[in-house]
């Protein structure tokens, strides 16, 4: 793992050169950089926040600093876009990028830019910021690191993958940070299925560096794509030690161990992890969230019978992320959290989780496009779960079924997106109305043609009768 700092000259020798005459700001840069590329915590340093902090002290005037720190801030989506912390920040980076403009870089200006239009949600204009930056410095991490984050939250993953294809021939092994790109590029591979690639390289990655938590989370996609429940269980237990050490996805590692025992209905292994583990136990981060209300939820598809342990273990993690109840910005994220109404929210705390997206909506800070994104697609997610939450399935149908070309854009991976394929086949049998029926049974049959090997799957098809599928197949 990479620990040999790098100062000014380094920087600047790697054609990467940065306005602060600062070493230790320049040190704690790469210091921030290499946690943010490898998703871990360097204890050593205080961890990202300290780190981050101590960049800053260094060099109250860094500006790619400020870019860095604004930018994990925004990527973390823990509070709403329009939070007035973020706003202050973002016009603080302006306002001195401006001042001090003339000792500033094209790359430098570029990332503040970016920045600003990450800052309203602008992600379509801030990647390709990025991505200009990246033509002339294939290797400027922070630039790979963002790009990869915003094309995750476009849920656009053919640009993904791609976008690591461009660059990875300018690295090498000299290189720090270079053994995660295999990670990233093998991700991007997984979301556009090509799985025995994509299993290759995230292998390239781990043997550089077994503590890419990032490369094994690929493997983990690869397995669960190809419904290899065993080979993905057998594979997390095997490098736990390795991944556990990255804490940003470990516990999003512990989420798809769990769909694998889903997948051989092992709900006791499951219920150990929720009880146990840590992300799960004493949830802090966004991630944390997405990962405990979309497990539960899915358990509850499944036919978990133990109802009021799943009522409870909503009601857990929506009285600690309640001060969330107003909070906005990207979908993928806010899903998750309509989701916990969804299950065990009252009336008036769905009102004003409806209400503060309307507010959010309306404010002049945002640009076009997160706002029509919210419009277009957020309100109707929003109400459809809370529909599925009502057990109005009819209304859950008449929602989502529209969408579900559409629903990629509102960023995840496809394994994260597939609770809307779960809900909206659950809803379509469920409903009272016959062409809703017809419906389900078309949406299970595409299931099927891709998830031949899915207990699950045949699961669903046993539970709604559908025994006809393998005629033609």
């Amino acid at each position: 793992m990479h620990s040999n700092w790098r100062d000014c000259k380094a920087w600047f020798d790697e054609k990467l050169p940065m306005n602060t005459n600062s070493n230790e700001a320049s040190k704690f840069y790469d210091i921030c950089l290499s946690q943010l590329a490898g998703y871990y915590e360097n204890h050593q340093f205080g961890g990202i926040s300290d780190s981050l902090s101590k960049m800053i002290s260094a060099d109250p005037n860094f500006i790619l600093g400020h870019c860095l720190k604004n930018g994990i801030e925004l990527l973390g989506t823990n509070f709403t876009l329009t939070s007035d912390p973020y706003q202050k920040s973002i016009k603080d980076l302006i306002s001195k990028s401006e001042a001090l403009a003339d000792e500033l870089t094209l790359r430098e200006k570029l990332h503040v830019r970016a920045i600003g239009h990450l800052a309203k949600g602008n992600l379509p204009e801030s990647v390709k910021l990025w991505e200009d930056i990246l033509i002339d410095h294939p290797t400027d991490m922070m630039a790979v690191r963002m790009s990869a984050g915003v094309y995750f939250y476009l849920g656009d993953s053919i640009q993904m993958r791609d976008s690591i294809t461009r660059i990875l021939p300018k690295w090498n092994k000299n290189i720090p940070l270079f053994n995660y790109l295999y990670g990233y590029y093998a991700f991007g591979l997984t979301q556009t299925k090509e799985l025995e690639k994509a299993e290759k390289y995230a292998k390239m990655g781990i043997e550089m560096n077994r503590q890419d938590g990032w490369a094994c989370h690929a493997i983990a996609h690869v397995n669960e794509y190809a419904s290899s429940a065993d080979k993905g269980i057998d594979f997390l237990l095997k490098t736990e030690k390795d991944w556990n050490s990255c804490d940003f996805i470990s516990g999003h590692n512990y989420w798809h161990l769990c769909l694998f025992y889903l997948e051989k209905q092992d709900y006791e292994k499951i219920v150990e992890i929720l009880n146990n583990n840590e992300s799960f136990l004493n949830p802090k981060m966004t991630i944390d969230m997405i990962n405990i209300s979309s497990l539960l939820t899915r358990l509850k598809l499944d036919g978990f019978k133990d109802d009021e342990y799943l009522k409870n273990k909503f009601i857990d993690v929506k009285e600690k992320f309640n001060d969330r109840n107003d909070q906005h910005g990207y979908i993928y994220s806010d899903f998750h959290m309509a989701l916990i109404y969804a299950m065990i929210g009252n009336e008036q705390e769905k009102q004003v989780y409806m209400k503060s997206l309307e507010d959010f909506v309306n404010n002049q800070n945002l640009s076009d496009f997160i706002r029509n994104l919210n419009i277009n697609l957020g309100r109707k997610i929003f109400n459809a779960l809370f529909a599925y939450g009502e057990n109005n399935f009819d209304k859950v149908v008449d929602l989502l079924y529209p969408l579900r070309y559409e629903l990629k854009n509102i960023g995840g991976s496809n394994a994260q997106r597939d609770i809307f394929n779960l809900i909206l086949i659950e809803c379509c049998f469920k409903s009272k109305y016959e062409k809703h029926n017809r419906m389900g049974a078309g949406l299970l049959f595409e299931r099927l043609s891709q998830k031949q090997n899915s207990s699950l799957t045949n699961r669903i098809a046993d539970k709604f009768f559908i025994n006809d599928f393998n005629k033609n197949f």
